[in-house]
């Protein structure tokens, strides 16, 4: 039987994900409905991963964007979400898995709730060499309470989870520069500028956690921009001490998901506590 396609464009920007794109393409192919179209920008990727695609050139939804040569994350997010003609427009990374009730279900919220521009979900967050599940993200469900995030300067949605009103989309640019705080400031306008968010509490994505994702690899400039960048949006001051004691946060909250060792995951967890108790106690419970 075939399944009911939704005017719906994924929009995911691959560079050298080869080993995962499996994954990906198996996730999109196993929904219970599927995307008008799958835009997959490579950014000029080094490894396998055009061999890998040209494996899921059969995929009637699926539009490949070539870069020859890498140009960077935003710029290749840019240039998809330009190219989505969908109603909506997903996005997703090519290290992730999206569960099979994510399109039906952000679909149909945003199709029911029209006044939500911006909608997101919770993710389950695993480890990716043992594929063990490590804890479910705690995002708020409602607009004043995600916006409330983002005028902390922290993240009111995830950005892989996201499914978001084309027409509000194409309004917005990535910025290279922002990098790996594009996301923050991305969103960040959209809540100055008036558009409102949501969560569906389930979690719809698998977000991998693994040494060479970026968010492992945290690095104190990427938390001092975002909070720069929170201040430009919000008109807000935030001290040097703020932002040191998020970034330890941070960090050893990471290396608390990632590590395998007992004993280094209660001194990273301990650590990530001293440093803010509040926000660790948010996330877990």
């Amino acid at each position: 039987m075939d399944k009911k396609t939704v005017n719906v464009s994924i929009v995911a920007a691959n560079y050298n994900n080869g080993r995962y794109l499996d994954d990906f393409f198996n996730s999109i192919r196993a929904s219970t409905v599927l995307p008008k179209e799958l835009i997959l920008i490579d950014d000029g990727s080094s490894d396998n991963s055009l061999s890998i695609i040209g494996k899921y050139s059969e995929l009637p939804y699926l539009k490949l964007i070539r870069f020859k040569k890498n140009r960077g994350f935003c710029h290749a997010l840019n240039s998809g979400i330009e190219a989505a003609t969908g109603k909506y427009i997903l996005r997703i990374d090519p290290d992730d898995i999206m569960l099979k009730n994510r399109i039906a279900l952000q679909f149909g919220f945003l199709e029911k709730n029209r006044e939500v521009d911006v909608l997101g979900s919770n993710v389950i967050y695993f480890n990716d060499k043992t594929g063990k599940e490590l804890m479910i993200s705690n995002f708020p469900e409602h607009h004043n309470e995600i916006a409330k995030e983002y005028r902390k300067g922290d993240h009111g949605v995830q950005h892989p989870a996201v499914m978001v009103k084309s027409s509000v989309f194409k309004q917005y640019k990535y910025n290279q520069e922002n990098v790996l705080a594009e996301d923050y400031e991305i969103f960040a306008r959209m809540i100055k500028n008036g558009h409102k968010f949501a969560n569906i509490k389930e979690p719809l994505v698998k977000m991998r956690i693994h040494a060479e994702s970026a968010g492992s690899n945290i690095k104190f400039q990427t938390i001092k921009k975002t909070f720069e960048l929170r201040d430009e949006i919000f008109n807000t001051s935030t001290s040097w001490l703020s932002v040191k004691l998020y970034y330890c946060f941070m960090l050893n909250y990471r290396r608390f998901l990632i590590s395998g060792n007992s004993l280094l995951k209660s001194l990273y967890l301990a650590a990530a506590v001293i440093c803010n108790p509040k926000k660790l106690l948010n996330r877990l419970f």
